[in-house]
């Protein structure tokens, strides 16, 4: 059984409406919801974590429904988008305060709390003031905070925003390592490279909607009707425009233009799988070679650029 569930979810408030109609399962592992600024990610994760409970459908998490569950709650670590701290504690007295709060000791509190923030690499400034802190080090904050009483799912907003490289690479690791364990783990981001670099299970989402879900070859075959750009460079650039004429006689060939400064053709199709498969045999026929065959539809970002729209990102 899948470790979340949404039915179906509906979350209005008022006359907006948060998501509409939004079905999803959770397995153990690292699955990345991806979306603009607005999409529904964060009202999503609130009624994942019972804070905010649906107007229609159902959500279940660890079988169980979070709004009304308190216990549930002890099983869920939770990194906000937004800073949420006291400001004049510093980052060991504030870890450990909401371990307390978790009805730990304050010694065994506190000693889970070096643990936690050391393993962040933050062994050197956890006994400084938060305020004093950079941004890297308020995420890294944050996730000790949620993860420092080993619960069993982990729900990340925009874990990465504002954070620098070398904070950005420490977090995907330690995720990597979480989701190895049999963590299940929630992330939710707009920055497609960084949800790429961490694992192949998505959910696109826009306006409320889940727009697609899986891996990125299962969206690819829900959008093979959408056009998408070919670029194929001949070797022989006398080539380009008898290859570009022949191209335009296939049905599945909306468009052919010839670039001539950049020796190469660009094509476009609504039928990707037709035409990767037609492609060479017409290049064999013709006695054509290529240099190269480049579609930018297999990074993240464009296909969800195709899906939404780029203007839709802030």
């Amino acid at each position: 059984m899948s470790e979340i569930i949404l039915n179906q979810v509906t979350k209005n408030y008022g006359k907006v409406q948060g998501i509409s109609e939004i079905s999803i399962n959770v397995d153990p592992g690292l699955t990345g919801i991806l979306g603009p600024n607005g999409a529904g990610k964060s009202t999503m994760m609130k009624m994942i974590l019972g804070l905010a409970r649906p107007s229609m459908g159902v959500v279940t998490v660890m079988g169980k429904d979070p709004f009304t569950d308190w216990e549930q709650r002890n099983k869920i670590g939770f990194v906000p988008e937004f800073d949420c701290f006291y400001e004049h504690m510093s980052g060991l007295d504030y870890v450990s305060y909401f371990l307390r709060m978790h009805n730990y000791e304050k010694q065994e509190a506190e000693k889970m709390a070096r643990a936690s923030l050391s393993e962040l690499g933050l062994e050197d400034s956890m006994e400084r003031k938060i305020r004093t802190y950079s941004k890297g080090m308020r995420q890294k904050t944050k996730v000790a905070r949620a993860t420092v009483f080993d619960p069993e799912i982990l729900i990340m907003d925009e874990p990465f925003q504002g954070t620098d490289p070398s904070t950005r690479h420490l977090l995907m690791n330690k995720m990597k390592e979480w989701s190895e364990k049999g963590k299940t783990i929630m992330i939710s981001s707009h920055i497609l490279h960084d949800v790429e670099n961490l694992t192949d299970r998505i959910i696109l989402i826009n306006n409320g909607r889940m727009l697609a879900s899986g891996d990125r070859h299962e969206i690819r075959k829900l959008m093979d009707h959408i056009p998408r750009q070919v670029k194929v460079s001949p070797i022989d650039k006398t080539n380009l425009r008898i290859l570009a004429k022949r191209m335009l006689d296939e049905e599945w060939v909306r468009a052919a233009r010839v670039d001539e400064e950049q020796g190469e053709i660009l094509l476009e199709t609504d039928r990707a799988e037709t035409f990767y498969l037609e492609l060479p045999k017409i290049l064999q026929k013709e006695k054509i070679a290529v240099t190269k065959i480049n579609s930018d539809d297999d990074s993240l970002d464009s296909l969800y650029d195709k899906i939404v729209g780029g203007s839709q990102w802030k």
